[in-house]
């Protein structure tokens, strides 16, 4: 059965890199575009440095939390940039892109938006700003339980 979209979830760890390896490996057979979601998660900061404010209708987060996300992702777009060159050789479609929240719920959003019809992942990955925490397949466990199309997950 050849796969016409393929998500990679990456998040720089060794299992993420093992699972977009798979994932080129598998495109290469029907020349299936890839893409590359980076979640940056919540940062847990005290309420102090963290709280989220209405103004003018608007939903704004601290300057202290948004400065954090975009540090994050200005380092991530350089990553994911040297990623899809470390790839063009094989001329496959890459597609990267990064978003803000909760990595399980992204994924599963990001999936049915976009017609995904396989996901390869890994079963550990990076959780939180260091990723010195890891948490056993959590987000792939909530992925499985959520999605409707195939799901390779790479160790």
């Amino acid at each position: 059965m050849p796969f016409t979209r393929i998500l990679v979830p990456f998040d720089t760890s060794e299992l993420s890199v093992k699972a977009l390896e798979k994932a080129v490996e598998i495109s290469a057979i029907d020349q299936s575009p890839i893409f590359i979601l980076h979640v940056i998660s919540e940062i847990p900061l005290p309420i102090h440095y963290s709280r989220i404010e209405l103004k003018n209708n608007e939903v704004t987060i601290s300057p202290l939390v948004n400065k954090l996300h975009n540090e994050i992702k200005n380092e991530m777009i350089v990553i994911l940039e040297d990623v899809k060159n470390t790839y063009a050789k094989h001329n496959i479609s890459i597609t990267t892109e990064i978003k803000i929240g909760d990595p399980a719920e992204i994924i599963v959003d990001f999936t049915k938006q976009n017609n995904i019809d396989l996901i390869v992942m890994g079963s550990i990955g990076h959780k939180g700003i260091s990723g010195m925490f890891k948490k056993l397949g959590s987000v792939a466990r909530k992925v499985a339980e959520e999605v409707n199309c195939a799901l390779l997950i790479v160790r």
